[in-house]
């Protein structure tokens, strides 16, 4: 293999994954006619269950369908184990920006739900600063 990713002859190219293994936060969210959200979470707090559920309802109701409920799925990665070498801030930037990736999937999933189209989404996290 070449430095252009191609070998030899051959004209089909080799495209690599940039960034290997990006943590991702994937949601799924189903319609039903009843009022309300609710939210199952896996690796995640109350908290991020809390602001999933808050996003869902104003997603709806910016849609003009507040009447309608729902249901979200969350995935989130598991949660990094606690160093002392890092510092203290680390851990809540690295949770900010997991729900940050959740609010805009949640949002994401509800809005391609009510076009009719696939109901998961998955948006990776942008690794803190």
């Amino acid at each position: 293999m070449t430095a252009h990713g191609r070998r030899g002859g051959d004209r089909t190219a080799v495209y690599r994954r940039r960034g290997g293994d990006r943590a991702a936060v994937q949601a799924c969210f189903s319609v039903r006619e009843t009022p309300g959200i609710t939210v199952a979470v896996t690796h995640g707090g109350t908290g991020l269950a809390a602001s999933a559920r808050h996003t869902a309802q104003r997603a709806l109701a910016e849609a003009g369908r507040g009447y309608l409920g729902g249901r979200v799925e969350l995935r989130t990665p598991r949660p990094a184990a606690p160093a002392t070498s890092r510092p203290s801030a680390f851990g809540t930037r690295r949770r900010r920006a997991v729900r940050r990736a959740a609010d805009r999937a949640v949002a994401l999933a509800v809005a391609a739900t009510l076009r009719g189209e696939a109901t998961g989404t998955r948006v990776h996290i942008r690794p803190p600063v």
